[in-house]
């Protein structure tokens, strides 16, 4: 018999949801209840249609999901891909303006010659571009979340979301062990602190933004 991790069995679920509805308790206080001791939202919901349809004598309706699953796949890759491309962008940028401003001998004073113009003019473009898309991506993604809070449940949305904050983990990380490297190989110069700055600042500002993302505010669920 299956348990969750309470130990609780799928037949104590059930259960418990048939004498609740026999003393008329509503959903929400139901769902509220089994997720303070451990349900997910998901299983409870299953189990109520299951309660449903055996007290209704007819199936619930099943809508589906194809289509929605396509639209959410769109709006999450455009997310990502706008956001991946105007921090990268913006990364380049402060990199090419903190080597103008300390220049590093390491690299040879050829790498500076090029106008400063020239060299920001292709990454200035794509933030330019990329960052309204991105923004009116976000700005939909959340209308559509207020206007339907189950979407927070979404698989493709959650795994999408799971698979950035990974990326975003792994630059955070890569760069706190490059900031280490150069700490014990005594090359913290204020060129190399800069630029390990930037990678944290916008690798850290990417994770804390999906992750602040993923379930969404308690009261909308």
């Amino acid at each position: 018999m299956r348990t969750n991790t309470a130990g609780a069995s799928a037949h104590e679920l059930d259960a418990f949801i048939g004498v609740a509805k026999e003393h008329a308790l509503d959903d929400a206080t139901v769902v509220g209840l089994l997720r303070k001791n451990g349900w997910s939202e998901r299983r409870v919901y299953g189990a109520l249609s299951a309660y449903y349809t055996d007290t209704l004598r007819t199936p619930i309706p099943k809508r589906g999901v194809t289509g929605e699953n396509a639209r959410d796949a769109f709006f999450y890759l455009i997310n990502f891909l706008t956001l991946a491309f105007w921090t990268t962008a913006l990364g380049q940028i402060f990199y090419t303006l903190i080597g103008h401003a300390f220049p590093d001998a390491a690299v040879g004073v050829y790498t500076y010659a090029r106008p400063l113009r020239d060299a920001i003019a292709w990454q200035l473009a794509a933030v330019i571009v990329t960052f309204p898309i991105f923004g009116f991506v976000h700005h939909t993604i959340a209308t559509q979340l207020r206007a339907r809070p189950d979407l927070y449940e979404s698989g493709i949305r959650k795994w999408l979301t799971y698979v950035a904050l990974v990326f975003a983990a792994l630059v955070v990380i890569a760069d706190g062990v490059w900031f280490l490297e150069g700490l014990l190989l005594g090359q913290l110069t204020m060129h190399f602190v800069l630029d390990s700055l930037v990678l944290l600042v916008l690798g850290g500002g990417v994770f804390g933004y999906y992750l602040t993302t993923i379930d969404g505010p308690r009261g909308e669920r």
